[in-house]
């Protein structure tokens, strides 16, 4: 079968070694290696939305054997990124406007709600380590550097879930945010402004956080997710 939908890029050399397959703890981490690089080509379109791919195509491509690439294959797939067809082969899902609101839909209520109760709960440690976080992304600002404010973003808001103290809030969150990374690149303009008004938000939801304002921390986030709906 062949491949379609493939950005024209260059293919990796094979990675495994025999050494490295025996090893539980090496294959665990060539698993990660394989999912990250996947992932990231995925969102950035390298890899087609629409396309359809073999296992083989994308250990050829990624430059990583077989079984990487099938655990990674599972793992995008409950992230939301890719479909796997029983006999065609592996879809990389295209993300319509309806596909983003559902997500937001969910995230809204959650995250006002997480936001509140970490208004009530943070510790001044807590507030202090998310003030130093934030602070990293006028440096990524600076150089319009969309994965550092990308991994910036999905830091954030799990060191407010972690102010909550709760674990299930936590484990939710998670998930929610592996399929939100597409975000960045279907709703989130790639100018500085765009970027700009995220980092801005952030810190109106982290000083409504030190002021330990519930309400006003549940509406700031409110203000922070309503725009990435699709009207």
């Amino acid at each position: 079968m062949r491949s379609v939908g493939l950005a024209a890029s260059p293919a990796r050399p094979a990675r495994l070694v025999r050494s490295r397959l025996d090893d539980p703890a090496a294959r665990a981490s060539l698993t990660e290696e394989a999912y990250n690089a996947l992932k990231w080509r995925i969102l950035t379109h390298d890899l087609r939305p629409g396309g359809l791919f073999t296992e083989e195509d994308l250990s050829r491509l990624s430059g990583f054997g077989r079984s990487p690439v099938h655990q990674a294959v599972h793992r995008l797939q409950y992230d939301g990124l890719v479909d796997i067809l029983p006999r065609k082969g592996i879809v990389v899902r295209a993300f319509s406007g309806r596909d983003i609101n559902q997500l937001i839909e969910v995230r809204l209520p959650i995250e006002m709600e997480m936001a509140r109760l970490a208004a009530l709960r943070a510790t001044t440690e807590q507030l202090n380590a998310l003030r130093v976080r934030l602070a990293e992304g006028r440096t990524y600002l600076k150089h319009t550097d969309r994965e550092g404010l990308m991994a910036l973003d999905r830091t954030f808001h799990h060191g407010i879930a972690e102010c909550t103290g709760n674990q299930v809030l936590m484990d939710v969150l998670e998930n929610l945010h592996q399929r939100s990374m597409i975000l960045w690149f279907v709703s989130v303009s790639s100018d500085r402004r765009a970027y700009d008004i995220v980092q801005e938000e952030h810190e109106e939801v982290l000083a409504r956080l030190a002021a330990h304002d519930a309400n006003g921390a549940a509406d700031a986030m409110r203000r922070h997710l309503e725009p990435f709906l699709q009207r």
